[in-house]
Parts: C-alpha cells; sequence; structure tokens
C-alpha cells in the first residue's frame, strides 16, 4: 500500500522563470454553487451541487520578504503561473518511499497586495491574494483537475462536467 508522506519541496514559476521568494501558497478550494432542495416528499431540506458551477477560486500566497515575486505579481493583470512539486510516498510492500512529480498551472490576477510588517529583525509577512479563472492539477504527468471557467471548462478526473452544461448552451 502507498502511503503518502507530504510535499518535499517546489518551485514557483511565472513564464518559465523561477519566482525567487514566494514561502507559502494556499491553493484554492472548489467549491460547488448550490441549491436548496425542500418541499412534499422530501424530509427537510436538501443541498444540491450544480452541475460544474463554482464560486470564485482564489488563491494566497505568502512571500519571505518584499520580494521581485511579490511586485512582479503586483500588476493588475492575469499571470500564468505553475507550481512544480515534489511529493514523497512510502511503499508499505516495498519499504521504499517513492517520489511524485505534482504541477498545478493557474491563471491568477491579484485583488490584494500586502507589503507586510517592517520590524527590526523579524521576519517578513509580505503576502498577495489572487483571483483564479484557470487551474489545472497534473499528478505523475496526468492531468487530474481542468477548470477554465472563461471557457466552460470543468474536468475532474476525467469526468467532464460542463459537457451537457456547453451542450445544452449550444457550445459543442
Amino acid at each position: 500500500m502507498i502511503y503518502p508522506n507530504g510535499h518535499i519541496d517546489y518551485l514557483m514559476y511565472e513564464n518559465g522563470g523561477a519566482l525567487i521568494g514566494v514561502a507559502k501558497v494556499t491553493m484554492p478550494p472548489i467549491k460547488y454553487k448550490t441549491v436548496t432542495a425542500t418541499g412534499a416528499a422530501l424530509m427537510g431540506d436538501v443541498t444540491i451541487p450544480l452541475a460544474s458551477m463554482i464560486e470564485a477560486m482564489t488563491i494566497n500566497i505568502e512571500f519571505s520578504s518584499v520580494a521581485d515575486a511579490i511586485v512582479q505579481l503586483g500588476t493588475n493583470e492575469w499571470h500564468d503561473v505553475a507550481l512544480y512539486l515534489a511529493d514523497q510516498y512510502f511503499d508499505g510492500v516495498t519499504r521504499k518511499e517513492e517520489l511524485e512529480p505534482i504541477r498545478f498551472e493557474l491563471s491568477i490576477r491579484p485583488t490584494e497586495i500586502n507589503q507586510g510588517t517592517i520590524q527590526t529583525a523579524s521576519a517578513a509577512d509580505a503576502s498577495g491574494t489572487y483571483s483564479v479563472c484557470k487551474y489545472t492539477v497534473y499528478k505523475n504527468g496526468a492531468k487530474v483537475i481542468d477548470i477554465d471557467q472563461f471557457n466552460q471548462v470543468h474536468e475532474i478526473n476525467g469526468v467532464d462536467n460542463a459537457a451537457l452544461v456547453r451542450k445544452a448552451m449550444g457550445m459543442m
């Protein structure tokens, strides 16, 4: 059995160049828009996710200093960024550690930039919050999540959750 151990290390890139000074990244949750069904023959309320509809996605990036990266990602435009991770797993049968590459590709735009607190003998706590319109995840080279809100794309683990919506709107 394979047991996940965690992230070993990562780098964030924009246009092929490493963004130095990125300390921590909080990835966007995928939260579905819902409606509540209620009425006769229902035992109370039922929350139902709407097909392929999601709430606004945001990503938070913390920086180790007021680095060039926070300035570079602070321009009021869409930035195509990628995070490359090395994740470690433990194989319980062979008792060996294994590594798996994971890649996140996102189109982000800043909604808030914070240069942090200035204090002597302290680390910077600079950060940025960014809107996300495109979010793709690859595990071991295989695409497992692909969301593109402007192009009606919503695929999770090979299932095209937006196909019927696109068809109903005459897009396919």
